[in-house]
């Protein structure tokens, strides 16, 4: 889940985000950018996967699904997203 904490501010085609608690400032693509934006803790992993897919469907979703858990994995490391629970931080984990 995207933390509630964070400011965002639309670019159009991009996403700044500003983590006010770690004085930091995030660019997101409009690719990360609507990942961040399923990261509302109703969404799993295969839906946000589904999502990305319609969006490059010349893409074959096994590689969309790997840049989807990377994306994850780097917005998680940046502390822009939280896991909600064990069982959906445990599924994008096991596919690393």
């Amino acid at each position: 889940q995207a933390r509630v904490d964070l400011k965002s501010v639309d670019l159009e085609s991009e996403l700044l985000i500003y983590d006010e608690r770690r004085r930091l400032v995030h660019l997101l693509n409009s690719t990360a950018r609507r990942i961040w934006q399923l990261c509302d803790g109703t969404h799993r992993v295969d839906d946000i996967t589904e999502e990305v897919t319609r969006l490059f469907p010349e893409q074959p979703q096994s590689q969309v699904r790997l840049d989807v858990e990377q994306a994850l994995s780097s917005m998680e490391s940046q502390d822009i997203i939280v896991w909600v629970s064990d069982e959906v931080a445990n599924e994008a984990r096991s596919k690393r």
